[in-house]
């Protein structure tokens, strides 16, 4: 069943264009309901998802330019991809799936993306609230977004607010935020397509810049 999952998230990856940035809009059967809402912390797991993501944009900015042979040794969970221009390592938080890719260009470090997957639904605003607190320290690292959305694409739920969470899966409600850093730019998003896919993407300087062999 691991091995399932994490077939599933790997595909997300490899059918868009080979850039870890693409969007992963394939749709996967809808959540289920198979961890009791009060089994889990939310204070504490909304901590321990920002300093999961923490180390994930340290380890990017470290180490900039380097190969995925030096950056391979650094990261843990199982390596789904290990490739000269990409490395995706597959983990789980709370029970969720969770992606870590690195894109290089030309054997170095440019970018990253830290991709967090619902499965199962451990509450309904449970990854609203994961990408509030995220964006809070996000705010408090590198103060206001450049950029911060709120899109509803549909207003059914919006009366409703304990309930937007259920709006996300449906794709009705995104939310997204970006921050210009000193070596690059970092952007979050919550979409959803069945599910709620909260994903991380830091960029360098680099990667902002069209390649030498374009």
């Amino acid at each position: 069943m691991c091995r399932l999952l994490i077939s599933i998230l790997l595909t997300i990856f490899t059918i868009a264009p080979t850039s870890i940035r693409a969007e992963f809009d394939a749709p996967l059967p809808p959540p289920t309901f198979n961890v009791p809402f009060d089994d889990i912390d939310p204070v504490v797991a909304q901590q321990e998802l920002n300093q999961a993501i923490a180390v994930f944009l340290n380890r990017l900015h470290a180490h900039w330019g380097s190969s995925s042979r030096s950056l391979r040794d650094t990261v843990t969970g199982d390596i789904e991809r290990d490739e000269r221009e990409a490395l995706v390592v597959a983990k789980y938080f709370a029970d969720h799936g969770v992606l870590e890719g690195y894109d290089f260009r030309e054997g170095a470090l440019i970018a990253g993306q830290y991709l967090v997957l619902q499965r199962p639904v451990n509450g309904l605003n449970e990854f609203i609230d994961y990408y509030r607190a995220l964006k809070t320290s996000l705010t408090e690292h590198y103060g206001q977004p450049r950029e911060d959305q709120t899109v509803w694409s549909n207003d059914l739920y919006q009366p409703l607010p304990d309930y937007w969470g259920i709006a996300v899966q449906m794709g009705h409600l995104r939310y997204a935020a970006r921050w210009n850093t000193p070596d690059g730019m970092i952007t979050i998003e919550l979409t959803g397509n069945h599910h709620s896919r909260l994903t991380i993407n830091y960029r360098s300087k680099d990667s902002l810049e069209p390649s030498r062999n374009t």
